[in-house]
C-alpha cells in the first residue's frame, strides 16, 4: 500500500507544479548530488527497479564506488516538530555532494523510480552554467509539505541520504556482499541513518497557504481500495 501511496502523491505533486513552467529538461543533471535524502519505502522502491532493470551486481559497484559523505542531521519532520513547537533549530547546512552515482551521461538511469527529493529538485530558470535556482515561495512550501507526507508514510523506518539507505537495504536483502571496502560502507551507513518519525504539523508560509492547501486536499483525498489517503495515514 506504501507504493501505492507514493505513486499518488508524485503524480498529484508533478501535475500541480506544471503551472509554473518549469525549465528543467533531460540532460539537466546540476541537482544531481549523493546528498538526496530518502525514506525506507522509496528506497524499496528505487532498490526492485534498479535490481529489475540493472542488476544487483550493477547497484553493488555503484555503492561501492561512492565516496563517503557527512550524514545529515535531523529529518525533516524533526525540524519541522522543533519550529512548531518554538525551540531553536537550525536548518541543514549548505551540502555540496558529489555527483549521483546513478547519473549516466548526464541522464538519470533509474529516472522512473527516484525519490521525491529529486522529483522536487526544480528551477525556473535556466541554471545549467552555474546559476542559481529559482522557485516560488508556493513551490517551495508545498515541496516541503509533500516531504513530511512522504516521511509521515515511512514513520519508524530509515531516513537518510540515498546511498546509506540504499546500502542498509541492499545489504539487507542479499544485493551486495558486505566485505572490505563494503564493510566500510555498511558500518558509515548505519551510523549515518536517522529515524523517520511522523508528522508533526506543516510548516507552511502562511502567505501560500491557500496555493499549498488544494495539493494537500488533492493527496489527502485520493482513495486506495475504498479508503482517503487521510484515513489511512491516521489509522482509521
Amino acid at each position: 500500500m506504501k507504493k501505492q501511496i507514493l505513486d499518488i502523491i508524485f503524480a498529484c505533486f508533478d501535475n500541480w507544479s506544471k503551472q509554473f513552467g518549469l525549465a528543467c529538461t533531460k540532460g539537466c543533471a546540476v541537482c544531481c548530488t549523493t546528498d538526496v535524502s530518502i525514506t525506507a519505502p522509496e528506497g524499496e522502491l528505487l532498490l526492485d527497479y534498479i535490481v529489475c532493470q540493472h542488476g544487483a551486481r550493477w547497484l553493488s559497484e555503484k555503492l561501492d564506488t561512492t565516496p563517503l559523505h557527512r550524514p545529515l542531521s535531523q529529518t525533516i519532520n524533526e525540524y519541522a516538530k522543533a519550529c512548531l513547537e518554538g525551540r531553536e533549530s537550525e536548518a541543514e547546512e549548505n551540502r555540496v555532494g558529489g555527483v549521483c552515482p546513478f547519473l549516466e551521461e548526464n541522464i538519470c538511469s533509474v529516472y522512473p523510480a527516484r525519490p521525491f527529493s529529486c522529483r522536487c529538485f526544480a528551477s525556473t530558470v535556466c541554471c545549467h552554467h552555474g546559476g542559481n535556482a529559482l522557485l516560488p515561495a508556493e513551490y517551495l512550501s508545498a515541496a516541503t509539505a509533500v516531504s513530511q507526507i512522504i516521511e509521515h508514510v515511512g514513520q519508524f523506518s530509515l531516513w537518510g541520504t540515498m546511498i546509506d539507505v540504499l546500502t542498509l537495504q541492499a545489504a539487507a536483502a542479499g544485493h551486495i556482499c558486505p566485505a572490505g571496502h563494503a564493510q566500510e560502507n555498511l558500518a558509515a551507513a548505519r551510523g549515518n541513518c536517522l529515524t523517520a518519525i511522523p508528522l508533526p504539523g506543516f510548516l507552511i508560509e502562511d502567505r501560500v497557504a491557500d496555493k499549498v492547501h488544494g495539493l494537500l486536499e488533492e493527496i489527502f483525498a485520493a482513495r486506495i481500495a475504498g479508503k482517503t489517503i487521510e484515513a489511512i495515514l491516521n489509522n482509521r
